[in-house]
C-alpha cells in the first residue's frame, strides 16, 4: 500500500483494524475481511495472508477507563488532489530504470520512476 505523500514512515500505523474475518483460505493461508467503506475506496483488497495479520486484544476498560476507543485510519487526502513538486533533488539508474528524487510540497521526499515524471511542467511564480 502506498503511503500517503507528506506522512513520515515511521508515524504511520502498522497494523489497522480489528476487522471481521469473512472466509478463511487454508490452501493458501489467507483470509478474506470485511473492510470497511474508508479502505474500499484507498482500493484495499480484502484477502491478506496470515502474516499480514495480527491477533486482536481488546483494551481492559477497567485498567484504563479513559483510553480512546480505535478510530478508522486517514489514509490522506482523496486522490483527485494534486500534490506539486518543489524539486527534483537527485537521480540515480537501477539497471535501465532511472528514477528521481522528488521533493513534494509538502516537504516529503520519494523516489518515483520516470514514468510519473514524464508530465511534469516548470511552473513560473510571479
Amino acid at each position: 500500500m502506498a503511503m500517503p505523500k507528506g506522512r513520515a514512515s515511521k508515524l504511520v500505523l502498522k497494523y489497522v483494524g480489528p476487522y471481521k474475518i469473512m472466509k478463511a483460505i487454508p490452501s493458501t493461508s489467507n483470509y478474506k475481511l470485511e473492510l470497511p467503506m474508508e479502505l474500499i475506496k484507498q482500493q484495499i483488497h480484502n484477502i491478506f495472508h496470515v502474516s499480514l495479520l495480527r491477533p486482536h486484544n481488546p483494551h481492559d476498560d477497567m485498567l484504563f477507563p479513559s483510553r480512546r476507543k480505535a478510530q478508522p485510519y486517514d489514509f490522506g487526502t482523496p486522490d483527485k488532489t494534486e500534490w506539486y513538486v518543489n524539486e527534483i533533488i537527485g537521480h540515480h539508474c537501477k539497471g535501465r530504470n532511472i528514477e528521481f528524487l522528488v521533493r513534494w510540497n509538502l516537504g516529503d521526499s520519494t523516489w518515483e520512476p520516470v514514468s510519473n515524471c514524464n508530465e511534469l511542467r516548470p511552473s513560473i511564480i510571479t
